[in-house]
Formats: C-alpha cells, sequence, structure tokens
C-alpha cells in the first residue's frame, strides 16, 4: 500500500516538476537570448521582441530534444543499436528544427545579425578563433585563410545546436584538427607556428623582437588605434623579428658547413649569403606590404626607422648639414641611397651590423656627391671648425 501511494504521489508530481523545469529554463533561454539581441542592428521594439522570442524559442526546443534523447538513452542502457537509433532519430529532429529556425531568422534579420546570432549561441568562437589563426600564421594567403574561415563556419552549425558548452567545444575541436590537417599539407609546422605565437605572446620575454614592438606601439604614433589592430601590428613586427633570427642562423649555419677553404668553397660561401639575402628581402617586403594595407605611411616609415635605430634622419641630417647648398635632385639620389641602406639595415639585428649598411651606403653617396664636384673633406673641416666655434662661445 505505502509503495502504490508512492508511485501515486511521483505521477502526480512529475507533470508539475517537468513544468517547473521548463518554465527555469525559459527564463534562462530568454536571458540568453537577451545578450544575443544586444548585439544585432534592430531598432524596432517589436522587431527585437520577436526576434528574442524566436531565439529563446530554439533554444528551449533544443533543451526539449536533447533531454528527450538523454532519458531515451537511460532506458536504452547499453543496447549499442537502441543507443544509435535513439541518437539517429533526435540527430534528424534537431537538423529539421535548425533549418526552420534559420528560415526564421533570415526572414527577420540581415544576413550580418543571422551571423551574430550563430555567435552568439556558439560564444563568439568563430570570429575569435579565425583571428588568432590570423595572427599565428601572419601571411596566409586568401583562399586558406578562406578554407580555415568554411571550416569554423561549418564546425560552427553544429556547435548551434548543442546544449552544453562542452558540445559546443568538441564541434569546433573537431574542426580545428580538420585546420591543422589542411595546413600541415600545405607545409606549416603547426607545433613550431604554436610555440613562436606563444612566444610572440610573451610580455615578460627579453627577446629583441618582443621589446622593440612593445616600444613601438607604445608610441603616440599608434595611440588612436584598437586594441586588436594595435596587437595585429604588435604581432607583425615581432613575427618580422622571428623570421631574420631564423633565417640568419640558417644562413650562418649553411656557409660553416662549406669547409672547402679554396676559392670554390669561398664561392659556395658568397653564393649561400646571396640567396639567403634574396630570401631576407622578400621577407622583409612581404612584412612592409603588409604593414602598408593595415596603417598610416607615416606609422610604416616610423616602423622602418625605428627598427633601424633611426639611422636614415641621422645621415641624411648629417649631410645637409654638410653639404647645405644641395640641390634637390641630389637631396633626392642622396636619400635614395640611404633609403635603401635602411631596406637592407633592416634585415639584421644587431645595432653594430644596422650601422655597417649605412656606413657601406654613406660611401657610396660620397662617391656620387663627389662625382657632382662637392669637396667632401673640406666641407667636413669647414662643418667641424663650425661646431667648434659653436661650442667656444657658447662656453
Amino acid at each position: 500500500m505505502k509503495h502504490a501511494n508512492k508511485l501515486l504521489l511521483i505521477l502526480f508530481l512529475q507533470p508539475w516538476i517537468f513544468a517547473f523545469g521548463q518554465s527555469s529554463y525559459r527564463k534562462v533561454a530568454e536571458e540568453r537570448a537577451d545578450k544575443i539581441v544586444s548585439t544585432l542592428e534592430i531598432s524596432r521594439k517589436k522587431d527585437i521582441a520577436k526576434v528574442r522570442d524566436l531565439i529563446a524559442d530554439q533554444y528551449e526546443s533544443l533543451n526539449k530534444l536533447h533531454s528527450k534523447r538523454d532519458e531515451q538513452l537511460k532506458t536504452a542502457g547499453s543496447d549499442t543499436a537502441a543507443r544509435g537509433a535513439i541518437k539517429r532519430k533526435i540527430d534528424v529532429e534537431v537538423k529539421g528544427l535548425h533549418a526552420k529556425y534559420i528560415a526564421a531568422l533570415s526572414k527577420n534579420l540581415s544576413p550580418a545579425d543571422v551571423d551574430r546570432v550563430k555567435n552568439g549561441m556558439t560564444y563568439n568562437v568563430v570570429p575569435l578563433t579565425y583571428q588568432n589563426y590570423l595572427l599565428q600564421i601572419p601571411y596566409l594567403t586568401r583562399e586558406q585563410k578562406d578554407k580555415i574561415l568554411a571550416y569554423l563556419i561549418e564546425a560552427r552549425e553544429f556547435a548551434m545546436d548543442e546544449g552544453s558548452s562542452k558540445d559546443k567545444h568538441a564541434w569546433f575541436g573537431k574542426y580545428k584538427g580538420k585546420i591543422t590537417n589542411y595546413l600541415a599539407s600545405l607545409g606549416y609546422d603547426m607545433k613550431k607556428e604554436s610555440s613562436d605565437w606563444a612566444a610572440r605572446r610573451d610580455t615578460t620575454s627579453k627577446a629583441l623582437g618582443n621589446i622593440k614592438a612593445a616600444e613601438i606601439i607604445k608610441s603616440q604614433m599608434f595611440a588612436g588605434m584598437k586594441p586588436l589592430d594595435r596587437e595585429i601590428i604588435r604581432n607583425l613586427i615581432v613575427y618580422q623579428y622571428q623570421k631574420i633570427e631564423e633565417t640568419s642562423k640558417a644562413r650562418d649555419a649553411a656557409m660553416a658547413a662549406v669547409k672547402d677553404t679554396s676559392i670554390v668553397g669561398k664561392n659556395r660561401q658568397s653564393a649561400i649569403w646571396g640567396e639567403y639575402k634574396i630570401a631576407l628581402d622578400q621577407q622583409r617586403d612581404r612584412f612592409v606590404a603588409d604593414l602598408n594595407g593595415r596603417v598610416k605611411p607615416e606609422q610604416v616609415e616610423y616602423i622602418k626607422d625605428y627598427m633601424t635605430g633611426f639611422g636614415l634622419k641621422k645621415e641624411y641630417d648629417n649631410f645637409l648639414a654638410l653639404l647645405p647648398d644641395l640641390t634637390e635632385p641630389q637631396k633626392k639620389q642622396v636619400r635614395d641611397y640611404l633609403l635603401e641602406a635602411r631596406d637592407n639595415a633592416m634585415n639584421v639585428l644587431s645595432e653594430k651590423e644596422q650601422h655597417k649598411w649605412f656606413i657601406k651606403y654613406r660611401g657610396r653617396t660620397n662617391n656620387y656627391l663627389s662625382k657632382q664636384g662637392y669637396n667632401l673633406r673640406k666641407a667636413t673641416e669647414d662643418l667641424e671648425a663650425k661646431m667648434k666655434l659653436a661650442k667656444e662661445q657658447g662656453k
């Protein structure tokens, strides 16, 4: 009799418990929907309410299907065939629900807002993860970027139908694996790329690139930039230093491996140096081209100058002080020589090596000016005398 009464009590309470659970979940669904709607470009209140209800209804409907599946799986126990049949049946229902939901959203929202809803339902994993791939591998091609984004968007379509954070992230984890395999097939060493990116993100690092990039990005030249844009530029600069170091080490190792001290060996070393010089030039040009697509010309110039110790300005100002009567065409030629010096100085890391490039092009500039009829020795003596006199008068 006691058991019968207990059973009757359970049967009596079960609908109420279920209704309470659903009512409680509805509140959660509406709160989630409100957060998503707040990111959309909707102005009319009735449209806001309509879309909010669409999203909340989807959360609630998915929850019902997931609960139904879980209860049926519990009943099926360890029966593999039964469990598989249950999952397949619910999957079909979820797909149907998904299609109707997207169609309803598309009738009421722009494509951009539909994407915002999808991102909102999946913790914005698509834009955040996509941006991380761009930071991790800065010079992906358009085709490679599109492929990565397509994989993430496909993962999102599955993830937005899941109920838990764990299940949503599991879909993205699966597709990140596909992206890794895709990039590996193109020759990317993803373990190295990941390690290098981690090094670039280390704000405590004493690596030259990290220090220089932090100093550059703190300049007033970049004060008005958005945080993400600043991080993209900072990341690019550190990446450039990493590539210079990596390429230079490979060059030095290749040259050291040539043990032949004859003219043949020296020619081989010279050829190696030339091959790696081309590689460094190409990397620099790619770096500068990317910068030009992201920041103003004066900001690009500042980055170049900072990376080379402002050697161009120092040398150019010295020539103007030395020869104040230079014509405009002559000034342009002097500056062109020094610009070339700066380009080469951008390929080396130490101040000593950078200074060598400016000395080399200072010599070329001197030869040019001598042919133009300037007596550089006398001009130097006159400038030194003038500076000495000014110093004495200052005392």
